[in-house]
């Protein structure tokens, strides 16, 4: 026997469908199968991601006084700790367009806005909306001629985070309707919210309607939330090394151990994803990962794949995106702040 569904639902669609299954199969997204040159492509984005955190990385969640165990590798001799005031946590990501081009890049903001909601994703989807709508040249954007519209400013675009994203920023790229999200860090707290508004957003294809059987669900026409692609769907192992080392800080970290000791002796247990991410075992892991892209040799440098017209004029090959994202960390690294690319 089933629930009543709750007024205007349909059992043949959206949450209708998933109504009286397992929550398994609302929160499974079984991605299809990358050839070689995708995932060495998706692999080339991660690293900048990871790259930028690296740049960027400020372990003093909670300021610059105190002891901090578990970023002894971040001490100065003069017993002070590597990074300035702490503006938010060490999460980034970037958008990417269908012909591979790196659009632009933002960070966790938290703690300088006082706020719990300045999320990476939310800055960045935030940011390129308003990046669409200047227009100074009044000869390009006479009236004559529109801007994009809204609704499709991020419709082929793929996110890359270093972090599984939260209920409002799946949401925020629900709306903003993006392509795609690539997360290259598990976030238990967010209970795989991203895969079950992919799931909702989609039509389900008939051969599932009777059963649940992990098939993954037909494209959008047009809109919808981005498609979740975990980052061990392309052997990114750095996401698999921090998932691990994050477990493992959580299990260890205590009296004996922890992450904080303030000039006055109190001390911080926090199990928090944000404050494993501030130590050295993280930090080790996006400096790696920096490394990589800067020796890397590629394999299918001559790959690009096709846009969502069918077409490839226009497309980066795999070696020149290697060229465009070390270009565009060199550019945020030494012409940009934090947060943002442009001067």
């Amino acid at each position: 026997m089933t629930d009543p569904l709750p007024p205007g639902f349909d059992r043949n669609k959206g949450l209708g469908y998933y109504w009286d299954q397992r929550v398994s199969a609302l929160a499974t997204v079984q991605s299809e199968a990358l050839t070689d040159g995708a995932a060495e492509r998706h692999r080339l984005y991660s690293l900048l991601t990871f790259a930028l955190i690296d740049a960027y990385f400020n372990g003093n969640k909670n300021g610059l006084e105190g002891e901090y165990p578990w970023r002894a590798n971040q001490r100065r001799a003069n017993g002070t700790y590597e990074g300035e005031s702490y503006i938010g946590h060490n999460i980034a990501c970037i958008a990417v367009d269908e012909n591979g081009e790196v659009v632009d890049f933002d960070f966790n903001h938290n703690e300088i806005f006082n706020s719990s909601v300045e999320h990476a994703e939310a800055r960045l989807i935030k940011r390129i909306f308003s990046l669409n709508q200047i227009y100074d040249n009044w000869e390009l954007w006479g009236p004559a001629k529109r801007a994009v519209p809204y609704g499709t400013t991020l419709s082929g675009m793929t996110v890359y985070t270093s972090l599984e994203s939260c209920a409002q920023c799946s949401g925020i790229m629900t709306l903003a309707n993006a392509l795609k999200v690539v997360f290259l860090q598990s976030d238990p707290g967010q209970h795989l919210v991203g895969n079950m508004l992919y799931n909702l957003t989609r039509p389900i294809k008939p051969s599932v309607k009777a059963e649940f059987a992990g098939s993954r669900p037909k494209p959008p026409e047009k809109y919808g939330a981005p498609e979740p692609i975990d980052a061990n769907a392309f052997g990114f192992g750095y996401k698999d090394a921090l998932d691990k080392a994050y477990q493992a800080y959580a299990n260890a970290v205590g009296d004996d151990r922890p992450f904080h000791i303030s000039p006055r002796g109190s001390k911080n247990n926090s199990k928090g994803i944000t404050t494993f991410l501030c130590t050295d075992d993280a930090k080790g892991i996006f400096a790696a990962a920096t490394e990589e892209l800067r020796t890397l040799a590629l394999q299918h440098a001559s790959y690009k794949p096709a846009r969502s017209d069918g077409q490839t004029d226009g497309v980066k090959t795999n070696g020149e995106v290697l060229d465009h994202v070390r270009g565009f960390l060199a550019h945020a690294v030494t012409m940009g702040r934090r947060g943002t690319p442009h001067r």
